[in-house]
């Protein structure tokens, strides 16, 4: 019980975190568009709704690219809570994954921090050197749980821990 409270306050953390910095700190509307053209300008810009920043927001995530996109072209045009909304729909379409990841990356850290300095050490040169294979093998003869990829923990320790 305590590990799934602790995995749904991580991902509330998160998320909470993301929508943070997609606010500002007077919650106004960004500046309405001018509604006539300069006169020297034969093409229109295009005209961008939430659904098209939605589809950034998901190519982005798809990317592995998550940053606040409240700046790029399909987004500007929203308002904060426009932008807010989008960004909720793209997290809820993708929140089994994200529960996952964090559940996965909670087990890795807690066998991180079970081994002791020296052979944090060992594993990191290890991987830096030979790559994450060895390393993978090992954790597949070491970890009892048979749902654990082993070569996505290696991953994970040598992209966040190395």
């Amino acid at each position: 019980m305590k590990t799934r409270t602790t995995l749904y306050a991580t991902a509330l953390a998160a998320t909470m975190l993301l929508l943070a910095s997609c606010s500002d700190s007077n919650d106004s509307a960004a500046p309405a568009a001018t509604t006539s053209a300069p006169a020297s300008t034969t093409a229109e810009e295009p005209v961008y709704t939430a659904e098209d920043c939605k589809e950034l927001l998901e190519k982005n995530y798809a990317e592995d690219n998550v940053h606040d996109a409240s700046d790029e072209a399909p987004c500007i045009g929203l308002n904060n809570d426009e932008y807010v909304a989008a960004v909720g729909d793209v997290l809820a379409n993708h929140k089994d994954d994200i529960l996952t990841s964090a559940a996965n990356e909670a087990v890795y850290d807690t066998a991180w921090d079970s081994v002791d300095p020296d052979t944090q050490q060992l594993i990191c040169d290890t991987m830096i050197e030979e790559g994450i294979e060895p390393v993978a093998g090992l954790l597949d003869i070491t970890v009892e749980d048979p749902s654990v990829d082993t070569s996505e923990m290696a991953q994970y320790l040598f992209d966040s821990k190395c």
